[in-house]
């Protein structure tokens, strides 16, 4: 795994985590996009796969909070 998958990776489990007023589906387009700018070719596809799959377990888990208008 490129270092910057991994960066991005964790960027994007900390914005889902901890700030409430960004919607799931913004920060997935956000690291996916960044990921198309700064990363490999491929990492596109893996972080696309591996943030979906983290934060539907992480929403069943409701160790996501969302809150705010539209969020909820």
């Amino acid at each position: 795994i490129a270092l910057t998958d991994i960066i991005l990776i964790k960027m994007a489990l900390t914005e889902m985590l901890h700030f409430s007023s960004i919607p799931v589906k913004v920060t997935l387009n956000e690291y996916i996009e960044l990921s198309k700018l700064f990363s490999t070719p491929k990492s596109k596809m893996f972080i696309n796969g591996l943030l979906d799959k983290l934060s539907g377990e992480l929403l069943d888990a409701k160790k996501i909070r969302k809150k705010g208008r539209g969020l909820i």
